[in-house]
């Protein structure tokens, strides 16, 4: 097996030396970097999700000294072209698209009026075969599926969305594409394709420890405690056709749960 740091830098120096371009009057060091960041990026030298070189691997592998360094990854981190993970590291920025309509993670604003862009990407799609706290909503003997997302709130925090529904009412939602999912608003599949509009919501909270697997997904640290929204929604007088766990970490921002907009 290939050194990962040894690799590393192997492929850091490919890109330097392959998407660096000559110095210019008046532009500034980062400027280079970014440039040389950027072309190897649409050149799809690194692919969306990909790890970028360390900061210390940048130092060591082109002539520009840390500080430049993390200001040529700063402007790029201010573009949206690469994000950066604490702890650990950067990576390209991979395409979104932003909910429409959002009916649960509406978190608002400075002005307390409008609502923060949600950013929704899937982590999973599965069957589910042991019962839950979804069981009393979906009836037993339901062919239960179930989809996870990590859903970015304004690029201020994230939150965890597991979806429960009924694999044969919804089936639309699981023969889409994962990729077309990561956006999609499910209750606007169900009124827009289903004809199952939402009409009656039953909402819950509480403050909870969050499971591992939630605080990995969503790179919390290990037993963040935070809220739990648990919601289970109607189509008039049908049964409950779906039931959705949100897990919210701490943060600054007010949850907008008024329910006025399902009903429309």
């Amino acid at each position: 097996m290939r050194d990962e740091t040894r690799m590393s830098t192997e492929e850091s120096d490919n890109f330097y030396r392959h998407f660096r371009r000559p110095a210019e009057p008046g532009v500034p060091k980062y400027a280079q970097l970014r440039r040389a960041l950027l072309a190897a990026i649409e050149a799809g030298y690194w692919e969306p999700g990909a790890k970028l070189p360390t900061e210390t691997e940048l130092t060591r592998l082109t002539p520009f000294s840390l500080g430049t360094v993390q200001r040529g990854l700063r402007a790029l981190t201010d573009e949206g072209i690469i994000e950066r993970r604490q702890g650990h590291g950067s990576f390209v920025a991979t395409p979104r698209h932003e909910m429409e309509e959002p009916l649960h993670c509406r978190f608002l604003g400075d002005d307390g009026a409008t609502h923060l862009p949600v950013f929704p990407r899937v982590l999973a799609r599965r069957r589910v075969t042991e019962p839950g706290p979804w069981s009393p909503y979906l009836g037993a003997g339901v062919r239960v599926f179930r989809i996870d997302r990590a859903i970015n709130i304004g690029d201020e925090f994230s939150v965890f969305s597991s979806f429960y529904a009924d694999g044969e009412r919804l089936r639309p939602l699981l023969r889409l594409p994962i990729a077309a999912l990561d956006a999609a608003n499910f209750k606007l599949v169900m009124s827009r394709e289903l004809r199952l509009p939402i009409t009656d919501i039953e909402q819950r909270a509480r403050v909870q420890p969050f499971p591992h697997r939630i605080c990995a997904a969503i790179e919390l640290p290990p037993g963040t405690i935070g809220l739990k929204l648990e919601v289970a929604a109607r189509s008039g007088s049908a049964s409950f056709i779906y039931y959705q766990e949100i897990f919210i970490p701490p943060n600054r921002r007010a949850l907008d749960l008024r329910s006025s907009e399902f009903a429309r």
